[in-house]
């Protein structure tokens, strides 16, 4: 095959993958809204039993919480919190979110400058 063959075939080959990869996308639309939708009544039920877990037949439901922490105002963070208390383990590539949550929890509020967001989450587990 010629150069000009070949990269005419890929490119043929690139569209057909991407017209797949949309197909698929398409019909797990549904799909994932329908579990989105079902998570959301059952983080509601849970919510209203007061519990994380519930055990059936069919599987076990429970929760878990997702936590971040970011940065919302590098200044003030710097210059009022970690210069000042020569707080450098605070300083990754990233705010250090175990260090945030270990300040939370010694201090219950979060460090200046930092946004903190926790998202609780249900999953299932097959029986």
């Amino acid at each position: 095959m010629q150069v000009n063959e070949l990269v005419a075939k890929y490119v043929q080959l690139r569209d057909k993958k991407a017209q797949l990869e949309q197909a698929q996308k398409d019909k797990l639309a549904p799909i994932n809204a329908m579990l989105d939708k079902i998570e959301g009544v059952l983080l509601n039920q849970f919510d209203q039993l007061g519990v994380d877990s519930m055990k059936t037949e069919a599987g076990t439901a429970y929760t878990t919480s997702k936590s971040s922490a970011t940065v919302a105002d590098r200044d003030a963070f710097l210059q009022t919190f970690v210069i000042p208390n020569e707080a450098w383990e605070y300083l990754t590539n990233h705010v250090s979110k175990s260090a945030v949550e270990a300040y939370k929890a010694a201090n219950e509020e979060l460090p200046p400058g930092i946004n903190w967001s926790e998202v609780r989450t249900i999953n299932i587990r097959r029986s």
